[in-house]
């Protein structure tokens, strides 16, 4: 995949929304190329959140501790994020279902990126408060679907 195709697929990954392309060409400078195989575990829970991955190629997983899967990341996926920008240890592990190739961004970087370009910074933040209160909409209508289903449950005893 040559250089535009990335720059093109990161373009329209939601937390880079809004990026010039010379913030496009910054954030791509500090990225490195990674290549996992299917079966490896690229996170596990627990473990300090020191990067994030742009999915380029590939299928990956989030699962739980008990091993429920959470969340299925293909092409132009992003894993990551919530520990990466928070320093918070990872919430779930991340394995890959078939062999993949992502971008990582440690969190170093990042923040250096954020800290020289306060455009950019707002930007990530911006996006990130709505991919938030996204999943967090998405999850209030899973509860209260099993909420009714539990509810429905409980009345026909």
């Amino acid at each position: 995949m040559d250089p535009r195709e990335i720059a093109e697929i990161v373009k329209r990954i939601p937390i880079f929304q809004g990026f010039t392309a010379e913030q496009t060409t910054r954030m791509l400078d500090v990225c490195e190329e990674r290549k996992v195989e299917a079966g490896e575990f690229i996170f596990r829970e627990g473990t300090q959140s020191s990067e994030m991955l742009i999915l380029l190629e590939g299928h990956l997983h989030v699962t739980t501790r008990s091993g429920a899967e959470i969340a299925s990341v293909w092409e132009m996926g992003l894993v990551g994020e919530m520990g990466t920008l928070t320093d918070q240890t990872r919430s779930a592990s991340v394995v890959a279902i078939q062999p993949s190739r992502m971008l990582s961004i440690s969190r170093e970087e990042l923040l250096k990126l954020i800290d020289e370009d306060k455009d950019m910074g707002f930007e990530i933040y911006k996006n990130v408060t709505l991919l938030l209160c996204d999943r967090l909409r998405d999850n209030n209508i899973l509860l209260e679907q099993q909420y009714l289903v539990l509810e429905d449950l409980a009345g026909e005893g």
